[in-house]
Order: structure tokens, then C-alpha cells, then sequence
């Protein structure tokens, strides 16, 4: 899997992994966590996930996306007024406090989005196969300054009974790709009716589960 996969996707408008509602756990878990005005979070592999609306409520917004046409949706579908400039290799999108960093994560340097307070993966981890995991965490956690926290949503089901995106992650999964952090199991959610995003999977069992995970 390789970047033109993505790119594909979002030229056919094939996004059955694009959530089309705010997660219910930023209401209920990561709320009551939002004491302090002025804060910042990342959202890295962002696509144009509306939970960056109600964390833009909350505080200033930072995302990271492969996709130009992504990054143009997620403001022209809300009636917001952008701008678009060129910052090294990053095309960066923006309207008051959420900025979209457009091109590879990879490249993407602490440097360039400054200091967080909060990193936010919604469906990040769980869209890249296991090759890539162990880099993508590593690269994250660069982003994380000890005083921060990433707030990780994974999605777990046998794996013998789907072929990814997206890629299940189970606890034990989370423990070796963050072995140096402190990892806080929060909560988890069982989805009944096996539909995650826009696609209804075959399944016997499909679970949300939410970890906050700090540098040690």
C-alpha cells in the first residue's frame, strides 16, 4: 500500500472509511480533560474528519493529509473561507485556528506545526498495514512533547475475517508499538452492528477501544 492507493481513493470519492459523525468519546473522555485555554492538538492522516470541527471548539488544530482534494473538502463542505500557501514540501490549508498540512507525514517536522499539548488518532494507525505501523508510531512520537498526551482509538476484530484498511490493533498490539510510553486504557465500544465509517463489515465481532498514551 502506497500513497497512489490513497490519492485513488479520494479521486473515485471512494471514502467508506470516512465517518460522517463526531466520535463519541471526545464528548464523554476528552472533554473533561480540556481545562486549559490556549491548547493544541495534532491530527495526523486526517482526511476531513468533522471530530477536527469540535476540536477546533475546543482548541487550536493541526492536521496532517496526503490528499490535496481532502484538505480542500473538509472547508469548502463547511461554507469556510480558506487560504493556501506553500510552506517547504507542505501545501498548508487554513481558516482561523485549523491549519492542514497537505502532503507526506513522513516529512513533516515538530518544527513545522510547533509545540502540542495533545495528538488526536482517530483512524491513523488502524489505516496502515502492520509493515508500517512501527514506523508511523515512531514518527509520532516526535510530536509528543512529555507533557502531552495522544489520544488513540483503535478498532479490533478476528483478523481472519477482513483484509485491510482498516487494520486491526489489539491491546498487546499497542503495548509493542509503544513500548518506552505509559499507555492508559480508558474505554471501549462494541459496535453491534458491525458498521464502522460508511462500511458494514462481515465480521463476528467489531470493537472501539480508546487508550491515552504519554512519553515515560
Amino acid at each position: 500500500m502506497d500513497a497512489s492507493f490513497w490519492h485513488n481513493c479520494w479521486e473515485r470519492n471512494s471514502l467508506g472509511f470516512h465517518q460522517e459523525s463526531v466520535h463519541p468519546f471526545l464528548q464523554k473522555y476528552l472533554a473533561p480533560k480540556l481545562s486549559m485555554l490556549g491548547q493544541h492538538v495534532f491530527v495526523p492522516l486526517c482526511g476531513k474528519s468533522l471530530d477536527m470541527i469540535w476540536l477546533a471548539e475546543h482548541m487550536t488544530v493541526t492536521g496532517a493529509e496526503l490528499s490535496d482534494i481532502a484538505c480542500r473538502d473538509f472547508f469548502v463542505e463547511k461554507g469556510l473561507t480558506y487560504q493556501q500557501k506553500k510552506q517547504g514540501d507542505f501545501t498548508v490549508f487554513s481558516f482561523d485556528q485549523i491549519r492542514l498540512f497537505q502532503g507526506d507525514f513522513f516529512q513533516l517536522k515538530i518544527q513545522d506545526i510547533k509545540t502540542i499539548d495533545w495528538i488526536y488518532d482517530r483512524a491513523a494507525l488502524i489505516a496502515l498495514p502492520e509493515i508500517l505501523q512501527q514506523q508511523y508510531v515512531d514518527h509520532l512520537l516526535n510530536f509528543l512533547p512529555d507533557s502531552a498526551t495522544l489520544c488513540l482509538i483503535s478498532l479490533e476484530f478476528p483478523q481472519e475475517e477482513l483484509t485491510g484498511p482498516p487494520f486491526a490493533i489489539f491491546p498487546n498490539d499497542v503495548e509493542k508499538l509503544f513500548s518506552n510510553c505509559q499507555i492508559e486504557y480508558i474505554a471501549e465500544n462494541e459496535l453491534k452492528d458491525k458498521r464502522f465509517a460508511q462500511r458494514t463489515f462481515k465480521v463476528s465481532k467489531l470493537v472501539e477501544r480508546l487508550y491515552f498514551i504519554k512519553k515515560k
